[in-house]
């Protein structure tokens, strides 16, 4: 298997496997792969002619053969994309005929989104001796901050330190979302420009000073009035604020914090919570409000609040509700 920078570097020199299996937990990561090569496989003009695209759900085993078995139209090579082919599982050794000799003229692309091929297949075996295979997982938060910053770098942007974090508390790991959102901010921010928590808020919409990150800031001071504020604001706007996001915000801060507390030096801090040196001053002031014991008791709080949240032992019971009763729990412990 191949990490995804180097399978774009060889797509974008022109170095094309006749076979893609691209699968696993990170769909951005697939369509990203995906992207690439309909962009560099097939020239735009002949699109119409040697790419073709193939849904799971919908497609035969007998169908796609007979068109990877086709020569290319127009270029040199033809494309053949199978979105969901996570649906074709049951009968995927179907294939293997044309998997265990497939033709250089033709790439042949597997998308298993949140799903993976087994790897004892026939099929499996077969793509790993020809083609390429992208295994893909979510990544985690201290990853995700250095995905931003590299992907930022493509758009030419400076975040300032408090912008990454803030990203991340309104969007969460969807790295797509997230993607997106840059995309947006490139289209309205100059290349070079820093980019901070002000235009975050301007150009992408969510309040700087109302959000799960001043939430986890406010409850690390044991601050119940501000942290009533935060959480009224955050459900006049639900759709931007979406409580499983929160919720998920508050179990990794007090999760860190429970890590922090166990260190035996500070300058630990950064590399064992997988935060910025510029943010342990927020878990250094949450530490004199919290011992490890009221930690513990804190994370067991917000994982039956994230259960309510879902519908497990709570009946429609509103998300500011479920959060004010969260606090309280929280600065009362």
């Amino acid at each position: 298997m191949k990490d995804i920078n180097q399978i774009l570097s060889s797509i974008k020199k022109g170095e094309y496997a006749p076979l893609y299996l691209l699968m696993g937990s990170e769909p951005f990561f697939i369509d990203q792969v995906t992207k690439a090569l309909s962009t560099h496989v097939v020239d735009e003009s002949a699109r119409d002619f040697d790419s073709t695209i193939f849904y799971g759900k919908d497609a035969l085993p007998a169908e796609i053969i007979e068109t990877v078995k086709r020569f290319p139209m127009m270029g040199s090579h033809q494309l053949v994309v199978v979105r969901e082919a996570q649906y074709l599982d049951s009968n995927i050794d179907e294939l293997l005929p044309y998997l265990e000799n497939p033709l250089q003229q033709t790439v042949l692309v597997l998308c298993y989104k949140h799903k993976k091929l087994d790897k004892r297949k026939k099929s499996y075996k077969a793509i790993a001796k020809t083609g390429v295979i992208l295994e893909t997982k979510p990544l985690y938060e201290n990853q995700v901050t250095a995905w931003i910053k590299d992907r930022g770098l493509r758009y030419g942007f400076n975040f300032n330190p408090h912008a990454l974090p803030l990203l991340i508390s309104f969007l969460g790991t969807d790295l797509s979302k997230i993607d997106k959102e840059l995309e947006k901010l490139s289209s309205r921010v100059e290349a070079g420009v820093e980019i901070t928590p002000d235009l975050i808020e301007k150009h992408i919409g969510y309040s700087k000073d109302f959000n799960g990150f001043e939430l986890q800031k406010s409850l690390g001071k044991r601050d119940i009035e501000h942290s009533f504020r935060i959480v009224r604001y955050m459900a006049s706007n639900a759709k931007k604020h979406p409580i499983t996001l929160t919720i998920t915000v508050l179990f990794n801060f007090f999760q860190k914090l429970l890590l922090f507390q166990g260190l035996s030096s500070v300058s630990k801090a950064p590399s064992v919570l997988g935060v910025s040196p510029y943010f342990i001053k927020d878990y250094e002031g949450a530490a004199r409000f919290y011992s490890m014991k009221q930690i513990a008791r804190v994370i067991g709080f917000i994982k039956d609040a994230d259960m309510k949240s879902k519908g497990v032992g709570a009946q429609n019971l509103p998300s500011e509700e479920l959060m004010k009763e969260l606090i309280i729990k929280i600065v009362s412990v």
